[in-house]
């Protein structure tokens, strides 16, 4: 491959070095004890999910398999070698397309919290508005299509990186089609982001809590695509072959260990991040839904006794129990309980600390 007069596009994250060892075993074992707060959560009827955050808890399961292929790599690397091109094309998948399912999972929460907004409950005082959930339901449909902007680029891209060692033509389609799918993810995420900021405090019953919580995943999964945008513009004259005589590493394949550090500070550390959240919250707490969320068209069926969780989320009126938000809800809660109670000036936070948010929103509207 060294006579080959066209460049390659570098691998994101490097060739597989020994240096990549302690952190894929790190990672893998992160995101394989990631699963444990999903799995708990499914197992209490209270607090299982069956289409909220499966995405995400599939998605870690396979981390755990791309982490491991990567740290068998990185074990059994020999210079001159030539790696397992099928590997590695899996991997670089893996990285370009995984995280753009997030946002598909804030559509689908998103979803649940606004059509609530539209039901009737006599405790809070709202009335139904089927004409408002049609459209919420119909915008959160277009919502999910447009990921497809992100993801089918992407994929098709990769589909040439086989061939792009040998074929110039192959490589070039994979270097454009990996900008329009990580601008693409990019554009969406911040576009996301702000419609959501927008309708915060403009739509009435919209919980605070459910939106702040999803743009803090759009938020971290940017981070992502903002890295991947300041790297990909690098090529390398290799694919799978590793060099046996320096340098040992082309200019450019992002293998040198400033290239690496920022890969894992910057791509896996975000992911896995967002991977534990979703999947330690309790989101039919969070977004106010049951068990199904809202994966229904219309009404019918009983489109609507399956939207809440026995009711409307007001100071846990309707909700069986104490409400558990998971560990990071709870500290979450805690530290909003906390400074509630310091900008009232008491010493413990009161009812009505918890229900601010609440009830500042019903002022306002």
């Amino acid at each position: 491959m060294s006579d080959q007069q066209h460049k390659i596009p570098s691998l994101v994250g490097g060739f597989p070095t020994q240096a990549d060892f302690a952190p894929s075993i790190i990672f893998a074992v992160a995101y394989g004890l990631s699963v444990i707060p999903f799995l708990i959560r499914f197992w209490n009827p209270n607090t299982r999910t069956y289409l909220l955050g499966i995405g995400t808890f599939a998605y870690a399961v396979e981390r755990v398999v791309v982490w491991s292929i990567r740290a068998a790599q990185s074990h059994d690397h020999h210079l001159g070698e030539t790696l397992s091109k099928g590997r590695l094309v899996y991997q670089q998948v893996s990285f370009a397309l995984g995280f753009i399912g997030f946002g598909s999972d804030c559509v689908a929460f998103m979803r649940a919290a606004m059509v609530n907004t539209t039901l009737e409950d006599p405790k809070r005082g709202s009335v139904d508005k089927p004409r408002n959930r049609f459209w919420y339901r119909r915008a959160a449909d277009l919502a999910g299509l447009l990921w497809l902007i992100a993801s089918v680029p992407g994929a098709i891209g990769y589909s040439k990186m086989p061939g792009a060692a040998a074929h110039p033509e192959a490589a070039d389609k994979l270097f454009r089609l990996r900008y329009v799918s990580s601008g693409a993810a990019l554009f969406l995420f911040y576009f996301f982001l702000i419609l959501l900021r927008y309708v915060r405090n403009r739509v009435e019953w919209l919980d605070r809590r459910a939106v702040d919580c999803t743009c803090a995943i759009l938020c971290l999964a940017s981070v992502v695509a903002i890295y991947r945008l300041s790297v990909i513009h690098n090529t390398t004259s290799v694919l799978n072959v590793l060099p046996s005589t320096p340098p040992l590493y082309p200019p450019g394949s992002l293998t040198t260990t400033a290239s690496k550090a920022t890969f894992y500070i910057f791509h896996a550390l975000p992911e896995l991040i967002i991977a534990w959240a979703i999947q330690s919250l309790n989101i039919r707490a969070i977004y106010n839904t049951g068990p199904w969320g809202d994966w229904q068209g219309t009404d019918d069926r009983g489109g609507i006794a399956r939207l809440r969780q026995n009711g409307v989320y007001v100071d846990g009126v309707g909700v069986q129990g104490p409400v558990n938000w998971g560990p990071i809800g709870n500290w979450i809660n805690k530290r909003r309980e906390a400074k509630a109670a310091k900008s009232a000036g008491t010493d413990r936070p009161t009812a009505s600390a918890r229900t601010g948010s609440q009830v500042e929103l019903t002022e306002t509207v």
